[in-house]
């Protein structure tokens, strides 16, 4: 138990009255009931070619299909759209790995109508392209086209990536290796190359093309290029980040003894070496390589059980609760589906279907709904077998209570949810875990505790709130502050369900952030999701 467990603990008690032999570490799931869930697989598209899902989180309910061959189709209300939400088959190189193989909508879509798309262009080079939404909101600009990146592809093969905003705004792109067969150009080592790699940059076009964020981890190692965020990948076919907890997902493909899942945890700043090509999976490549200084997998099974993962998406769906926190992902040859879940401080995985498909990628919705599209069946909803929208979760009294990051000690917060006025109020506090010496100052950037408080409107699952310092003020004292205070910044906070949320802060003297959220006393979670489905 950390330090803040404890103090909320303290501040709260008074208020309270199978494929086992070709894999290398399958472990059953934390329950019975988790690896007995019976997947449904709803078809909501014919298409063939999708190789990335993904929604604008702009309020619509779009789902985004992307085709291979240079298309993005959206997807509503069941259908799949008549008319290319973005057409750039003129430039698009296809076939084999190469293609259109992903799209990441800003931050900020829903007012720039930004969005980023990564493909090989013709002639083989891969580029990270910045568009515009037009005038009809589900028709793209294709001349809107701005080049942010172009890395040259020495081979046809290992193209692969997938674009993705962190929780911090930052976009994240896993690059193979350059393609061949076991890393001929010694990539997946050499920092001077963007090759074999995750990249984290700061694409806001405010910047230009991109700039690179001031906390990337080598930017003062001179032999390792600063856009670097994390090395030794050889082709990571799907990356994703839990929305609920920040942490990021890594599949990366083997070359022919080993498929394996990577796991960043939320708290990580970077600098990561996934061992490729010096160790495959947690075989060494060379007998006798020094893993020193390597990340290992947390999961990874050999070819006598597939051939190529395909990396997937933590669920927080509501078809199958059982399934919340769970990473889904699969297996392209095989069409088996796995679920990974953390367990303390291991992770246990189990089958959880054995499917016909060759699974090219899954993605979320909005709602948090998975899909799956496959290169032989078509896009499937994993679902109780109807193809609806899943219930929109939205804020309740029942979010009443005390939030925290496990992962930074000394800081927490109480939210209180004002219904008849449909108002959210959250203070921040931060503690000194070490006591500080006494007559420090209490306020913002110094020794000793820090409030901030936060109000205004909710809608949904999500509010924006002002935030406001207060300072100056005495307990017990007959003269409080005179002044009004103005706001101090601003907080976007928003819930994936009864137990987790993600808080983004804009703060003159603190910078602009982001913080994954879980209660502090799991047992409120039942009144919750009782007023949530007295909702629905």
């Amino acid at each position: 138990m950390t330090v803040i467990e404890r103090n909320f603990n303290r501040i709260l008690r008074p208020l309270r009255a199978g494929l086992a032999a070709g894999l290398l570490c399958c472990l059953a799931l934390a329950s019975a009931a988790e690896a007995a869930v019976d997947l449904q697989f709803t078809l909501i598209s014919d298409r063939l070619g999708v190789v990335d899902i993904n929604h604008a989180a702009d309020g619509s309910g779009r789902l985004f299909l992307v085709e291979q061959r240079g298309v993005i189709v959206i997807h509503r209300d069941g259908e799949d759209q008549a008319e290319p939400f973005l057409d750039i088959t003129d430039r698009v190189e296809t076939g084999g790995e190469r293609g259109l193989l992903s799209v990441a909508f800003a931050p900020d879509y829903a007012a720039s109508g930004l969005f980023y798309a990564w493909y090989t262009r013709t002639g083989g080079a891969t580029v990270l392209s910045r568009f515009r939404v037009g005038e009809n909101p589900d028709r793209a600009d294709p001349d809107s086209e701005q080049i942010v990146l172009e890395v040259e592809q020495p081979y046809s093969n290992h193209n692969g990536g997938r674009l993705r905003f962190g929780p911090d705004d930052m976009l994240y792109l896993g690059l193979g290796d350059g393609g061949s067969a076991n890393d001929p150009l010694n990539v997946g080592q050499d920092g001077s190359t963007l090759l074999g790699k995750l990249i984290r940059v700061d694409v806001d076009p405010a910047h230009g093309a991109y700039a690179v964020p001031e906390d990337n981890p080598f930017l003062n190692d001179d032999s390792v290029r600063d856009e670097i965020w994390a090395i030794g990948l050889r082709n990571p076919w799907r990356i994703s980040f839990d929305r609920a907890t920040g942490d990021l997902f890594i599949a990366d493909v083997g070359q022919s003894r080993r498929e394996e899942i990577n796991v960043q945890p939320e708290a990580s700043r970077g600098g990561e070496n996934y061992g490729w090509s010096l160790m495959e999976g947690s075989l060494c490549v060379v007998a006798g390589c020094d893993t020193s200084g390597l990340t290992l997998p947390v999961f990874e099974y050999g070819h006598d059980a597939g051939c190529s993962v395909t990396g997937g998406e933590v669920y927080r769906g509501r078809a199958y609760p059982e399934l919340a926190g769970v990473y889904l992902f699969g297996d392209y040859c095989e069409g088996t589906i796995w679920g990974m879940r953390r367990v303390d401080d291991r992770w246990q995985t189990d089958v959880l279907a054995a499917t016909p498909y060759q699974i090219l990628t899954f993605g979320e919705a909005e709602d948090g709904a998975l899909y799956l599209g496959s290169a032989n069946r078509g896009v499937f909803l994993l679902s109780d077998g109807a193809a609806t929208t899943e219930p929109a979760f939205a804020i309740n009294p029942g979010m009443n209570d005390a939030w925290f990051n496990p992962a930074t000690n000394g800081q927490g917060l109480f939210v209180t949810v004002f219904p008849d006025q449909e108002t959210l109020f959250l203070s921040w506090f931060t503690y000194d875990v070490a006591r500080p010496e006494p007559g420090a100052a209490a306020i913002l950037g110094e020794p000793g505790h820090r409030w901030l408080t936060a109000q205004g409107p909710y809608s949904g699952a999500g509010a924006q709130l002002d935030v406001y310092l207060s300072s100056g003020g005495v307990f017990d004292a007959s003269d409080p502050p005179v002044a009004e205070p103005a706001p101090y910044g601003t907080i976007d906070i928003r819930w994936t369900d009864c137990r987790y949320a993600m808080l983004k802060y804009d703060l003159p003297a603190a910078g602009r952030g982001a913080v994954p959220l879980r209660r502090i006393v799991p047992d409120n979670v039942v009144l919750c999701e009782a007023l949530q489905q007295a909702e629905e």
